[in-house]
């Protein structure tokens, strides 16, 4: 897909929507962006929330297929109105005299559904969301969730999101404290508070340096069921971002996402609380231009033998560039090509144990070169079995020998188990004590 064929120029449309005139748009300077751009249906804003109702009327034609995390569906059935609202602040059509605008009123929507019965949401799921999106060409991933912890499978998929150019935009929260939420605290996402037409935060808005941008605090939203409304909160501030995010990815498809985020920081004006304020929607078009591809290869995955090696270019998907692969085992005596490795996936066999790895990317404009991994790890293999040493008699304390392995740095670890005849977990260590209570019972260890 060629940048021209993404581009809207000078023809975008003047909204005439009944809530066009809302000054949650005038606060971005959406407007005078809108006469840059409008979106592109091909610019897909993936909404990681619960659920989207696809037929809204304010939403027709904009919501692709999904999926639900929950139940493990591609049939998504919104949970509450809560993932519908915040599409529609990012997506919702405009010119249809219904309803507000959307920021990118032209784009796509994918509504990836985390939050079930319950009302709350996985990390896990949300994770799972976030790499589904980079998969399936999202540009720009919204997540309007947020909670106290920052699991690592979380985290890695919001830097491989953002490895692959694809920015993951997060509400900040509304608990008014200065403690980062998650995922809009990691390091790749790109956090946001509420502003107030007063010039500063919300009172509800959480607040700190690690909550970059900040957007109006409310906006019109669509309502279950067909209707419409006005939503507050940082679950709207952010995908008034992503939206204008949605629209510097149509304008610009090659840019990275460190440029993106670049060019909307410096059109903005400082708001406390924040790190950069709030954008201007039209300046951070006109910062950005349209900048031609550039690679930057990065390795993503643990390097040993068995484990599936990730090659990623930081040009976004949608952009259509073509991408070829060349793996590189690397020693003393230099790197070497690997026969056969031209995937964009490599999983280490035993040749490459001990050695780094690098890949070779190349597009028609030229080629670059990954950082190497570290040093290939062999996959543990056990030469001896376990074994349990000493009589099970009551008072009795029986030792694990955990066997012998090969491999590098193994940190084993030894969990007993007591069968009666079903087998449970009663601990870890290196040694049990056999209990009155325990007569009659075997035993065993499990070491990992």
């Amino acid at each position: 897909m060629a940048a021209g064929a993404l581009a809207v120029g000078a023809d975008a449309l003047t909204p005439s929507d009944p809530s066009a005139t809302h000054p949650a748009y005038a606060a971005l300077n959406l407007p005078s962006a809108w006469d840059i751009t409008g979106g592109s249906p091909n610019v897909v804003i993936a909404i990681v929330d619960s659920g989207v109702e696809a037929p809204h009327p304010d939403l027709e034609g904009a919501v692709l297929p999904g999926y639900d995390f929950v139940a493990r569906t591609s049939s998504v059935t919104p949970f509450d109105g809560h993932g519908t609202a915040v599409a529609s602040v990012a997506a919702a059509r405009a010119g249809n005299g219904i309803g507000g605008v959307g920021a990118c009123f032209r784009c796509s929507v994918l509504p990836l559904q985390v939050v079930g019965p319950g009302g709350f949401a996985l990390n896990t799921n949300t994770a799972d969301a976030i790499d589904y999106a980079v998969d399936h060409g999202a540009a720009v991933v919204n997540i309007s969730l947020y909670g106290p912890n920052s699991p690592p499978d979380l985290a890695t998929a919001v830097a491989r999101a953002r490895a692959a150019g694809v920015l993951v935009v997060a509400a900040a929260g509304n608990d008014a404290s200065d403690r980062p939420a998650f995922p809009a605290g990691m390091r790749g996402a790109i956090s946001v508070g509420a502003w107030t037409d007063a010039g500063r935060l919300a009172d509800f808005s959480n607040r700190g340096t690690w909550v970059r941008f900040a957007a109006p605090e409310c906006a019109p939203i669509a309502v279950l069921g067909g209707g419409f409304g006005v939503g507050c909160g940082t679950s709207v501030s952010s995908p008034l971002i992503s939206g204008i995010v949605a629209l510097m990815r149509t304008q610009a498809p090659y840019a990275t996402a460190a440029a993106i985020e670049a060019s909307l920081a410096a059109s903005t004006q400082p708001v406390s609380g924040t790190l950069y304020g709030i954008p201007d929607a039209a300046a951070a078009l006109r910062n950005l231009g349209a900048p031609g591809p550039r690679l930057q290869p990065v390795v993503f995955g643990r390097p040993a033998t068995g484990q599936a090696l990730e090659a990623l270019s930081g040009i976004w998907s949608g952009a259509g560039l073509e991408v070829t692969y060349q793996w590189e085992r690397c020693g003393t005596a230099g790197c070497a090509a690997i026969p056969g490795a031209t995937g964009s996936t490599y999983e280490p066999g035993a040749a490459d144990a001990g050695e780094r790895l690098r890949v070779v990317e190349s597009a028609r404009f030229g080629t670059s070169t990954s950082a190497l991994t570290g040093p290939v790890e062999s996959t543990p293999r056990v030469v001896v079995r376990p074994s349990v040493a000493g009589a099970p008699r009551i008072g009795n304390r029986l030792r694990a020998r955990p066997g012998r392995w090969t491999g590098e740095n193994l940190t084993l670890v030894v969990e007993w188990q007591r069968c009666t005849p079903r087998c449970s977990s009663i601990g870890t260590g290196p040694t049990h004590r056999v209990r009155a209570n325990e007569r009659g019972a075997r035993f065993r260890i499990h070491v990992r």
